[in-house]
């Protein structure tokens, strides 16, 4: 094969995730306090400083143009900055590589070529959406977090649970459906169905600390009692997180 025919492929991958507060740090001097969370972690003190900046600057410009819809996303050549406030002030930033193709030029120096078009907003901002609902599912809200021992909690119940939720994101395989929650529900017959839905009655009525219930055949949905949007929350961390993990440590058994 011709040198100047040879090329690689490089899928979208997180560079950066980060949530801060800019009411934390108003003060010159003080700016490292907005940082609640940072990845990665061992980034230069200054350059997570300056990173954090620079969003809260964008958020600030536009919203001097509409001050009920602040930047969701910024495009750059080679990366795609998005943007998420979930609670108030809180805010919550992912930068993601835009896709690439490296090819060898005639002389053989790589030349790289970014895909930007690969990247759709709706759907990577669907998934910084999702990464609050997970936390928000099993942590409870930041202000939550704040109120019961300030900061330092928030912080370090952050680092605790994105550290690993973080390595769940497989951003090169996010599509549409990410954006929509979709479920995958397992089809059966009225009277198995009706057998299922009794035996969970019964179960909630004998049990007095079962509050909600969720019945699943493998990674397909058959009954829940939650909320339709706790459901999907849910739903997405059995299937991309827990499940995942279980298969493969009765692979290795």
């Amino acid at each position: 094969m011709a040198a100047g025919t040879q090329c690689k492929q490089y899928p979208p991958t997180l560079l950066s995730f980060f949530i801060y507060n800019p009411k934390f740090g108003p003060k010159e001097g003080e700016e490292e306090k907005k940082i609640l969370f940072y990845y990665p972690n061992e980034q230069e003190k200054n350059e997570k400083i300056r990173n954090v900046g620079l969003c809260e600057a964008i958020v600030q410009f536009t919203r001097t143009f509409c001050p009920t819809k602040p930047a969701k996303s910024l495009h750059t050549q080679k990366n795609r900055q998005f943007f998420h406030e979930p609670e108030e002030n809180f805010w919550m930033v992912m930068v993601v590589r835009n896709p690439m193709i490296e090819k060898q030029s005639k002389d053989g120096k790589p030349v790289a070529e970014y895909q930007e078009d690969e990247i759709l907003d709706t759907v990577y901002n669907a998934v910084l959406q999702q990464c609050y609902s997970m936390y928000k599912l099993f942590n409870g809200t930041f202000l939550k977090a704040i109120e019961m021992g300030g900061a330092e909690i928030l912080k370090q119940r952050l680092e605790k649970f994105f550290f690993r939720y973080l390595q769940t994101l497989h951003l090169q395989h996010c599509d549409l459906l990410d954006v929509f929650g979709g479920i995958s529900f397992f089809p059966l017959d009225k009277m198995t169905y009706l057998k299922i839905q009794s035996f969970i009655n019964q179960m909630e009525e004998s049990l007095g600390l079962v509050k909600y219930t969720a019945f699943l055949y493998n990674d397909q949905l058959i009954w829940s009692g939650l909320e339709q949007e706790d459901m999907r929350t849910l739903y997405k961390y059995l299937t991309t997180s827990l499940f995942p993990r279980h298969s493969e440590s009765e692979v290795r058994v």
